[in-house]
């Protein structure tokens, strides 16, 4: 079987490319509830047990102090977060590499359609890349719509987007956060409370918007993920989806040509002349 692979065209013209590899699905964004090994105050780090072989690490700086219940007047510390802490709540926020554990954060953020849902309220903020009218709008209607508890990250997608579309968002990430705040308090044992979405839907999530004119999918389970996921956070985008029916031409990316682009890339940057078929 093949791995699910993901393509971004602009005027027919291939600009991203992505293969999801299930040997190497990424950890990014994934939330746990996990117990911590061992300390190392040289580091100012601990290092966790998210149940993938290596321990992950978690730096001083990482550290959601207010969490774990400070005093007034202690260090920020990672020699705080010990052992005798049954269980923290972490996420992640690089893969291992090589003989290195994954990265964690206790300080939570969760992606969504148009921005990014801090749950703790210290961070905030709105793409630079949006004009200024722009930003002073949205900064105007987040501040009726996000909860005084939280702070949000808004991403250069909430362009254009409606008061209604950004409550949508804001109520789901919302709602997301409170599923794994309960979730972490049924118990102390080590569990995945949100695993992040996989490639594909990644990648639905962060560039389909008002912009394209159409999403392609091919393939019966594909269509399933893709169409549910569409219906569920973007149903105005609903009637740009489209399901592509395998014909003589071959599969999607031979029909539209992205194969055949992405051989040509390989070949300009390696220098070697393709083969002749």
């Amino acid at each position: 079987m093949s791995s699910p692979r993901s393509a971004c065209s602009e005027d027919k013209v291939l600009v991203e490319h992505y293969v999801s590899r299930e040997s190497q699905n990424s950890l990014i964004g994934n939330v746990y509830l996990r117990r911590v090994q061992n300390v190392l105050p040289s580091m100012e780090a601990a290092f966790v047990d998210i149940g993938k072989g290596r321990n992950a690490v978690l730096y001083a700086g990482e550290v959601n102090w207010s969490a774990l219940g400070p005093k007034e007047g202690q260090p920020a510390r990672s020699s705080r977060c010990s052992p005798a802490v049954q269980s923290v709540l972490v996420q992640v926020t690089k893969d291992p590499i090589g003989h290195k554990g994954a990265r964690l954060t206790s300080q939570v953020s969760l992606a969504g359609r148009f921005l990014v849902y801090v749950p703790d309220g210290t961070t905030s903020g709105i793409s630079r890349k949006l004009p200024d009218t722009e930003r002073a709008r949205l900064k105007s209607l987040l501040k009726e719509i996000v909860p005084d508890s939280a702070g949000v990250i808004v991403r250069t997608a909430a362009e254009g987007a409606t008061e209604e579309e950004l409550t949508q968002d804001v109520e789901r990430l919302k709602a997301r956060w409170e599923d794994i705040e309960a979730k972490s308090k049924q118990g102390n044992g080590p569990k995945l409370l949100y695993g992040e979405l996989d490639l594909t839907l990644k990648v639905v999530r962060d560039l389909f918007t008002e912009d394209f004119s159409k999403l392609v999918v091919e393939g019966d389970d594909a269509w399933d993920t893709v169409h549910d996921y569409v219906d569920h956070v973007a149903p105005d985008l609903l009637e740009r989806v489209e399901r592509f029916e395998p014909g003589d031409g071959g599969d999607s990316f031979a029909v539209h040509r992205i194969d055949e682009q992405i051989a040509k890339g390989w070949t300009a940057r390696s220098g070697c002349r393709p083969a002749v078929r």
